[in-house]
């Protein structure tokens, strides 16, 4: 699945309501089968995705404002392919100083790597913003090549997006029908707790339930609660 260049640049609020789907849709696969649960997590304010392809990346958000980095292993920006010593401060150009710091302090703690000798932040794209408005130092289509690809479907229209979770995962048509329900409702309070039915708990367990903590613990992470 693509984004549509009409859709961009995109907001923040819709890359917010991509990760809590996001979410939710991994956690109905999750809940069967945990093997893959590394490929979507939650750390305070940082979501995190791996595509187990290569491709890594931290969103961190805080009220009204949000940082993103990610590192494509298969970009021509890894220093082993770059013609130019690798640099961090090109993907921060014009960031505000409290976003660099936010950065720092958040999103590039998840992207350490070896590089001439050293531990340090490895990456190969970043946006951020103030506000609603997604920013980033350099064109969009770079972006996205070089990492921010990532978030493809997160950055998607919700319904689109409902439809490529679907398929990714798998789901049944129950799992897409609680996936809408969830998502619906916890756009429509995100400051309340949602604690799932006994109905909405069978769907979430109908394909098995040997992840059910790694589901739990995802679940949790946005305020929604499966009973013990």
């Amino acid at each position: 699945m693509s984004i549509q260049d009409n859709l961009w640049p995109p907001k923040r609020s819709q890359l917010w309501q991509g990760s809590l789907l996001a979410t939710i849709a991994h956690s109905l696969y999750v809940v069967a089968d945990p093997e893959l649960s590394y490929e979507l997590s939650w750390d305070g304010p940082n979501y995190s995705r791996q595509d187990s392809q290569g491709t890594r990346g931290t969103v961190t958000f805080a009220p009204d404002r949000l940082v993103a980095v990610f590192r494509d292993d298969h970009s021509s920006r890894m220093p082993e392919r770059a013609d130019a010593p690798y640099n961090l401060d090109p993907y921060f150009t014009d960031m505000p100083e409290d976003l660099r710091a936010l950065a720092h302090a958040e999103a590039l703690q998840y992207v350490f790597d070896e590089y001439n000798s050293k531990i340090a932040p490895l990456i190969t794209a970043a946006f951020w913003s103030r506000g609603d408005t997604l920013t980033a130092a350099e064109p969009w289509s770079q972006v996205l090549k070089h990492g921010a690809h990532l978030l493809d479907t997160e950055l998607s229209e919700p319904e689109g997006a409902v439809s490529a979770w679907a398929e990714y995962y798998g789901l049944s048509d129950e799992q897409v029908d609680l996936l809408r329900a969830l998502f619906r409702r916890k756009t429509t309070i995100p400051d309340e707790q949602i604690t799932l039915d006994q109905p909405e708990y069978r769907i979430l367990v109908s394909k098995g339930s040997e992840g059910l903590e790694e589901c739990r613990e995802l679940l949790l992470a946005l305020g929604i609660v499966i009973p013990e």
